[in-house]
């Protein structure tokens, strides 16, 4: 049922009278346009029993139900035109970081992905989601790789790991004070770190040896991060589909 009759009484109407409420949902732009004695005549009925049905949903009359109508459709355009503009928006958006994806630089962190070291994949919260997709994918590419959400863990992996591994994190907002140690220990180490993040500053640029900003614009609302991630997934997309070839290639039998 239309929202704008969702509210009406609509429980005891009668056979006929269901009828004419179909109708009127069904043709809700051109009655706006009608006068009470056009809608009598479309729907067959007197003028009265077309008010007494609109006082039946409720209503005063039908220049009630007439208002209703015509605000309920200028809400619904109202809707199309936000809904479209985000639309474009993130069209736009999605465009421009096309544009200025760091192609030479995605093709270093392939290599580094497809090589036969360790490699370890950390994202917490909603950017978690990244990192289990890119883990997934490698995992089923035959490229062994460890997924690790915990950040102590991941702390941990950091103080002890093995030269030549690598660990990519995937952060919207990189707090420096929590990631700091990784990136520290894994440098006195001689591994290897990769950082996808969303906004490219002065200090995130010098945290990972290699970082990858995907442009995302940041939002909170009502203290919750509700952040677009369309450009973090589209960056790891891009690795999956470039490490996707390197190592199909690497398995393909020498003729």
């Amino acid at each position: 049922m239309n929202k704008l009759f969702a509210k009406l009484e609509v429980e005891n109407l009668s056979e006929n009278e269901r009828a004419m409420l179909q109708y009127i949902q069904e043709n809700l732009s051109l009655i706006a346009r009608m006068n009470l004695h056009d809608l009598a005549s479309k729907l067959f009925v007197s003028d009265t029993i077309v008010v007494r049905f609109c006082q039946k949903l409720g209503l005063a009359g039908f220049s009630e139900l007439k208002y209703l109508i015509k605000s309920e459709l200028a809400l619904e355009k109202k809707r199309h035109t936000v809904f479209r503009e985000q639309i474009d928006q993130q069209i736009n958006d999605f465009k421009y970081f096309l544009t200025f994806a760091p192609l030479d630089q995605l093709h270093t962190i392939v290599q580094l992905l497809c090589n036969d070291q360790p490699l370890y994949i950390h994202g917490r919260s909603l950017s978690s989601i990244p990192a289990k997709y890119l883990h997934t994918v490698l995992n089923t590419l035959n490229r062994r790789c460890i997924l690790v959400e915990d950040l102590h863990l991941v702390k941990s992996i950091s103080r002890t790991i093995q030269p030549g591994s690598t660990i990519l994190i995937t952060s919207v907002n990189v707090p420096t004070e929590i990631y700091q140690e990784v990136f520290d220990n894994s440098r006195k180490n001689q591994a290897k770190t990769i950082l996808i993040t969303s906004e490219r500053t002065k200090q995130t640029e010098k945290l990972a040896d290699y970082c990858l900003f995907s442009n995302d614009l940041p939002l909170t609302y009502n203290e919750t991060d509700v952040n677009s991630r369309i450009n973090m997934l589209s960056l790891v997309q891009l690795i999956i589909e470039l490490a996707s070839k390197e190592l199909l290639a690497t398995e393909q039998p020498e003729l």
